[in-house]
């Protein structure tokens, strides 16, 4: 007789997550409850709030997902740039310019509609560790990884990296522009600074 097996907690999380994004992506952040997420799973409420926590907890845990994304995004621009910082820096740029300004889940965190501003928002300003932390150091250590003809020590890439951050933050919030043109001025800026 075959055993029976049960998802591993990771996976109910995993799908939790994913149903989270689904529901805000179709009706915004406000129609977020653990009622409803434990339907779109399968699973029921208190499964919910062991895998999750509060709705503050998973705001966090669905904007720490999408870091993760933003790292795996930029790594892929870094490789398919080996031997050019300056290009490799400026299409991660703009690649996560394109990709944020298509995700409704960033829109809510960075303040936009449907009424994501409160448990959103935070993590990028009060709570930068959570998220703004995490992705500097991550990116901070991939490019100085990929790119050690570029002689700036860990926490010069940390530095830089951070201000490129800023500086997508801006951008996300108060577009100038397409995302193409924002690369084109970036392309200098991150020039300068990488000294090329």
């Amino acid at each position: 007789m075959k055993a029976v097996t049960h998802p591993a907690p990771a996976r109910t999380r995993e799908r939790l997550l994913a149903a989270a994004e689904d529901v805000i992506a179709a009706d915004g952040w406000a129609a977020v409850t653990m009622g409803k997420l434990a339907a779109h799973v399968g699973v029921s409420r208190q499964t919910v709030y062991n895998e999750l926590g509060s709705k503050a907890e998973l705001a966090q845990a669905l904007m720490l997902a999408e870091t993760d994304r933003f790292v795996a995004r930029v790594s892929a621009d870094v490789d398919a740039h080996p031997d050019d910082p300056v290009e490799g820096v400026t299409a991660a740029f703009r690649h996560t310019i394109e990709a944020a300004r298509a995700n409704p889940l960033v829109g809510i965190a960075l303040g936009g509609a449907q009424g994501g501003r409160d448990d959103f928002l935070p993590l990028l300003t009060s709570q930068p560790e959570a998220v703004l932390g995490r992705a500097v150091e991550a990116v901070a250590a991939v490019f100085a990884g990929a790119y050690p003809q570029v002689r700036l020590t860990p926490s010069e890439w940390a530095v830089a990296v951070e201000a490129f951050v800023r500086l997508l933050l801006s951008h996300l919030v108060q577009p100038s522009g397409s995302a193409e043109h924002a690369s084109g001025q970036m392309r200098w800026v991150i020039g300068r600074m990488l000294g090329s």
